[in-house]
Formats: structure tokens, sequence, C-alpha cells
């Protein structure tokens, strides 16, 4: 996952980051605390959406890349058997 490795310095990643934080900042302080809570939860709530996205993301790109390999070393009818084959 992206958030527990190292960002490296002056990267776009920790630009970006840092100035989603800002503005999150500005924005709870503006909420009361009850508010607060609430976009949280929502906050709290989408990660996990976001996460089961990436999960699925991975499997499907792993699924696909490995079904790409299947291809390239599958059947393979050329001149000779393969040792398991009877002739």
């Amino acid at each position: 996952m992206p958030m527990e490795r190292c960002v490296r310095r002056g990267s776009e990643y920790q630009r970006v980051s840092r100035e989603v934080c800002g503005k999150i900042d500005e924005i709870l302080a503006t909420l009361t605390p009850e508010t607060r809570r609430q976009l949280e939860a929502i906050s709290n709530l989408k990660s996990k959406i976001n996460m089961m996205e990436n999960e699925d993301y991975f499997v499907y790109g792993f699924r696909l890349g490995a079904g790409m390999v299947l291809d390239i070393v599958g059947a393979y009818n050329g001149p000779f058997c393969s040792p398991s084959e009877s002739v």
C-alpha cells in the first residue's frame, strides 16, 4: 500500500498529500464536534470502499497478467510431443 511506504521528499505525491491535509484541517476547524464525527464516519467508510476497490483492481490485474503468461506458455502444437503425451 502506498501509505505504508516511505514517500520521496519533494515528490508530487507528497505535495498533493500535504495540500489535501491542509484543506481538511481548514474544513475541520469550521465544524461542530457532532459534524466532525459524522464526517469522520463517512471518511472511514470511504476508506473501506477504496481498499476494497484497490484489492479488486490488484486481483484483476494479477489475473489478467497471469492469463497472458498462460497464453504465452500454454498449448503449443509444435512438431514434437511433450514427454507426457502418448505418441
